[in-house]
């Protein structure tokens, strides 16, 4: 049904394109019209896509939930079959949607305390970021993500956490309790937060670090500030 909605608008658009031809718009309007026309469409081959992409992955999401609640699959072999969805139809939506990938921290994070991992592999694909100098974006935000060996990652989120002066999360601290008392392990990696979810109390930038259970290290900075800025304006 998307798809049918998507080309009939754009066989409106073309149907509107001949009606402005045949009243003698000029040529340089002309062309102007035929590139912003081809631009559109091909935005809009990429929006739909990218939600083909998004259908695509929940229904493999939700086939490997099912078999695990069925009892088909156990949890280790379910979180195996997501990790491989991740890294694969979810890389490819990560490329498709990734419209600011980034190199390296921008200079903005850097000011705020932030580093680099060292030793680990960058993932370029689902590393972006955003700019207030950009008017279409109007705030910081920066999303690093570094994969290796799981207990460097964790050694690699310490050391950055510590320079950033980064605490533990709450939620963590509390299974690293339970862990510690009564030898329940509740949760596997790291997580580095330096703000409360529902806290009028948090800093302009809200950071975190995290370790995945696969070892995967992503750091994440926003200026939420200018980001709720632009969601009044917008």
């Amino acid at each position: 049904m998307r798809k049918k909605r998507t080309i009939g608008f754009l066989y409106f658009i073309l149907a509107l394109a001949i009606f402005i031809s045949c009243d003698e718009v000029p040529k340089e309007d002309e062309k102007d019209f035929q590139q912003n026309l081809s631009s559109f469409t091909s935005k809009m081959d990429n929006i739909d896509s990218t939600l083909d992409l998004m259908d695509k992955m929940q229904e493999d999401i939700d086939k490997i939930e099912q078999q695990r609640m069925d009892g088909n699959i156990s949890d280790d072999k379910a979180i195996e079959e997501l990790n491989k969805i991740n890294n694969t139809i979810g890389r490819q939506l990560a490329k498709t949607s990734n419209s600011n990938p980034v190199v390296g921290l921008p200079r903005w994070a850097i000011k705020l305390g932030l580093s680099e991992p060292t030793g680990m592999k960058f993932d370029s694909d689902f590393s972006q970021s955003t700019s207030e100098n950009n008017d279409l974006e109007g705030f910081n935000s920066v999303i690093m993500v570094y994969h290796g060996d799981y207990n460097q990652s964790m050694i690699q989120a310490e050391k950055i956490a510590k320079r950033a002066n980064i605490p533990l999360s709450q939620d963590y601290k509390d299974a690293l309790l339970l862990k510690k008392e009564y030898g329940i392990e509740t949760i596997k990696g790291a997580s580095y937060m330096n703000f409360k979810f529902g806290s009028d109390d948090n800093p302009r930038y809200n950071i975190s670090i995290t370790v995945d259970n696969d070892g995967t290290l992503t750091i994440n900075a926003t200026d939420t500030d200018a980001l709720m800025q632009q969601l009044e304006v917008n």
